[in-house]
């Protein structure tokens, strides 16, 4: 049976979803699995990968871990590799090489992600957030074209899943979270205030999800789901607590 490779990007929710690495693996399960970065993806504890995955754990937080494409043989998944890390630009990853099997290359200063008019446009209709579906923005962006519903859709996807895409659009929304303040502290510390409510009402659910939200616009939360296990008899317990605490403060005020 022939051994599946494919090309995967290493992404930073903190900001924005922005891959930060780009590599080539094998193997089926691990395709359909990446739940979280395997030791063995994280690299040397002294690298910058780990260093950035690390801080991105240390956040309560788990990097993103996203296939970009798929090939049967192995020469040409290390070609894809290289493509991708130059079209995004090894100065903005952690990459050690230009890809392939360790190819070297000497990095060159920090420059803005590289992309055309149209699809400039596009990043920036999709950055605005109020121009409705990817579809729409693909519309927008590139006018003028009889293409169907259908191959519109497809194309809008082809292009978000790009990773010079997905940095130019984690570019222009780094000033915005910046200035706004919407940071993974604001985000837990809301959900703590939820907490507190929840136990003094028994009612905290459009609170937390209304922090959710401006937490997902940030790109704060992991794109992949975490699994949770949850304490129902003790969330009851608490929230009967809560429950009981107000009526005997309304009582005292009586």
């Amino acid at each position: 049976m022939a051994k599946h490779h494919y090309v995967y990007a290493l992404t930073d929710p903190t900001k924005f979803g922005r891959p930060f690495y780009i590599g080539k693996g094998s193997g089926d399960r691990k395709v359909q699995h990446f739940r979280s970065v395997s030791k063995e993806m994280a690299g040397a504890e002294t690298s910058d990968k780990f260093k950035i995955i690390k801080g991105i754990r240390d956040k309560g937080l788990q990097p993103g871990a996203i296939v970009l494409s798929h090939h049967a043989d192995e020469e040409a998944a290390y070609a894809e590799e290289r493509r991708v890390i130059e079209e995004i630009g090894l100065d903005n990853l952690v990459n050690k090489s230009i890809g392939g099997e360790g190819v070297k290359s000497t990095r060159k200063s920090t420059a803005k992600v590289n992309v055309t008019e149209k699809q400039e446009r596009f990043c920036q209709l999709m950055v605005a957030g109020n121009n409705g579906s990817a579809s729409d923005c693909y519309r927008l962006a590139y006018p003028g074209g009889r293409a169907s519903k259908k191959s519109i859709n497809e194309m809008a996807a082809t292009l978000m899943k790009k990773p010079k895409i997905i940095s130019r659009m984690a570019e222009l929304r780094a000033p915005v979270i910046e200035k706004v303040k919407y940071d993974l502290e604001w985000c837990l510390k809301k959900q703590g205030s939820a907490m507190d409510l929840a136990e003094e009402t028994g009612n905290a659910g459009a609170m937390s999800g209304a922090v959710r939200e401006i937490g997902k616009l940030g790109g704060l939360y992991p794109s992949d789901k975490l699994d949770v296990k949850v304490d129902t008899n003790d969330l009851v317990v608490r929230l009967q607590q809560g429950r009981a605490r107000v009526a005997e403060d309304k009582q005292n005020e009586n």
